[in-house]
């Protein structure tokens, strides 16, 4: 009786016992692994003057991938900032803290930035509402992980100096004379002996960062970009989990919508009025907050909508937005 109950439960449920399907499921699961960030893994790690090359292609990602740092409303999809944020922040932590076996960025790390910059391209035009500044930034990124995939590659990691120049416009030869600066320090520190000064040349690179951001911004903002800086000032009580997930939510909306992020943090903080926005208990507000995407939350506070019905996909011109909230006497 109990075999004839056995047989049955297979007949029902015959996706968890056939072998065949099990095969294709394994074979389903290789490709899927092709196309993951193990697939775009360095070549190799980097070795004498090759890691001169190497890290000085990363500072090249700090000085020109700064543009969301801090995170701050923006005009592009989520997908593309949070590409260049992964870029920037992974530079900075390999010239800071190390790259390799011993380093705190490992192959995984490049492979897993290589592999959202290459999703991008998956992404329809339309949807990514291009701009020259922000495809420069992705266009450069590709080339610094390349070079950093590739470290044996001298003519990569040309190429990416190439586009960080064109990227600096007019202080392209700052950006050439920091580029021999930082090869000069790297490798006067290897033919030392020692490590070199990951933090001193990461901020040195970070000022230039910042300067060439603040050009960026006023620019966008010149085309009619509501493009903002990171919030500061909170209505409400909130804890640092609780300022960045409000932070995020209204740079997605101020950039998507763009509206300024004055309107998009009264439509936020009106939204999330009865919730508690510093309990980060494991089944508190900021936890079911975090359920959701930031650009899913922004959408569907701005107009109504439900989530599956704000993806970036979606067309969203002939919506209306839900009424402004009043202002908090």
């Amino acid at each position: 009786m109990q075999a004839d109950e056995n047989d049955d439960e297979f007949a029902e449920f015959p996706e968890f016992y056939d072998d065949e399907d099990d095969d294709e499921d394994d074979d389903e699961d290789e490709d899927e692994e092709q196309n993951g960030p193990e697939a775009l893994e360095p070549v190799a790690f980097p070795e004498g003057a090759q890691r001169d090359r190497v890290l000085a292609a990363a500072l090249l990602a700090v000085r020109h991938t700064a543009l969301f740092e801090p995170v701050v409303a923006s005009p592009w999809v989520g997908p593309v900032r949070d590409a260049l944020v992964r870029s920037h922040s992974t530079a900075v932590v390999m010239v800071r803290e190390g790259y390799g076996p011993d380093g705190e960025v490992g192959a995984f790390d490049i492979g897993l930035t290589r592999w959202m910059l290459a999703g991008l391209a998956e992404l329809p035009e339309a949807v990514r509402r291009p701009e020259e500044a922000v495809d420069g930034q992705v266009e450069l990124a590709r080339a610094v992980f390349d070079a950093v995939a590739h470290p044996d590659d001298e003519d990569r990691f040309a190429g990416a100096c190439a586009l960080a120049e064109r990227l600096a416009g007019p202080a392209a030869e700052e950006e050439r004379a920091l580029r021999a600066r930082d090869l000069a320090d790297l490798a006067a520190a290897r033919e030392a002996g020692r490590r070199p000064d990951g933090a001193a040349l990461e901020e040195r690179s970070a000022a230039f960062g910042r300067e060439r951001a603040d050009r960026v911004r006023a620019e966008l903002r010149a085309r009619g970009h509501r493009i903002g800086e990171v919030m500061t000032d909170f209505p409400v009580p909130v804890t640092e989990r609780g300022a960045e997930v409000v932070r995020a939510i209204v740079a997605e909306m101020a950039g998507r919508f763009r509206v300024s992020e004055e309107e998009a943090a009264r439509r936020v903080f009106a939204y999330f009025s009865d919730m508690d926005l510093t309990d980060e208990s494991d089944m508190g507000d900021l936890d079911w907050i975090d359920h959701q995407k930031p650009d899913q939350w922004a959408g569907s506070i701005y107009l109504g909508l439900e989530f599956h019905e704000v993806g970036w996909d979606a067309d969203l011109s002939g919506r209306t937005p839900v009424p402004l909230p009043e202002r908090p006497e």
